[in-house]
């Protein structure tokens, strides 16, 4: 067990294990380090494979300050110059990638040599102009506004509300499991991330983006279409596509031995 101190004071929980080319695996909102643990196992072979609990997520710090995706971006570099990584791969899934987002529009491609998106938009709030964010285009203001009044007043509620629209084949008994690995999670934190995800809008860093990136989605996907996967493959220069076939935006859980081969291969794959 490992933690190390940002320069704001938080704790963060971190692994590693194995030594190599590193890669570094971001989680999602409510999730933790424990998503990749498999990949962990799988990849240490070759790789310096690192996870880490986001600040206010798992084993980190809960504070009432800094639950911003800009500190979250703070953070990562910071762990990345605590470790002494350079030329990581960093892979994103869901809010994991907003953080890479961050990453890339404050410190550029500092530190990093590639980096993978899973299934995430740049842009999470729908509008008149834009029908790539959340649940295929349909979430809106006022949606966002119901979610983070649901977030604050009854969190297991959404929590659940949130698992089964996200894994809809999921039975209650099945949700009742997941929510209880979520549980503990604070609903200040969950609302904090929750609006920072809303309020960001990641479309004009795409283009800036110039190192090797594999954007990875879920065929059966709720909350993202594959135009949303296309759009950041049109906008992202050295960028590849990979498709899930029949895979929810679970797909870390659902397919985990074909997402650490992905990772590998990707991670194996010369820059041209």
């Amino acid at each position: 067990m490992a933690f190390f101190h940002t320069k704001d004071g938080t704790r963060l929980y971190y692994r590693t294990k194995g030594t190599g080319k590193p890669i570094v695996f971001i989680h999602g909102w409510s999730n933790s380090h424990e998503a990749f643990l498999l990949q962990e196992q799988q990849l240490c072979d070759h790789y310096h494979v690192v996870t880490y609990d986001l600040r206010g997520h798992g084993k980190s710090d809960k504070p009432q300050q800094g639950l911003s995706l800009r500190t979250f971006a703070k953070d990562l570099k910071e762990l990345l110059e605590h470790l002494q990584l350079e030329d990581a791969l960093l892979v994103g899934w869901s809010m994991g990638t907003s953080v890479i987002f961050e990453y890339l529009r404050h410190f550029n491609q500092e530190h990093i040599s590639k980096v993978c998106f899973v299934d995430m938009t740049p842009k999470l709030l729908n509008d008149k102009t834009w029908k790539l964010g959340l649940y295929h285009g349909s979430f809106t203001e006022k949606d966002n506004l119901n979610a983070l009044t649901t977030i604050f007043e009854d969190w297991p509620s959404y929590a659940k509300t949130f698992i089964k629209a996200t894994i809809p084949y999921l039975t209650e008994e099945q949700i009742e499991q997941l929510f209880h690995l979520k549980e503990d999670n604070l609903p200040h934190v969950m609302a904090a991330m929750w609006l920072s995800m809303s309020a960001n809008d990641y479309r004009d860093v795409l283009p800036s983006i110039t190192i090797p990136s594999l954007i990875i989605y879920g065929t059966k996907s709720t909350l993202y279409s594959e135009e949303t996967a296309q759009y950041m493959r049109q906008h992202i220069t050295h960028s590849t596509l990979l498709p899930f076939e029949g895979c929810t935006h679970f797909l870390v859980g659902e397919q985990p031995h074909r997402f650490t081969e992905a990772i590998r291969d990707f991670a194996t794959e010369k820059s041209s």
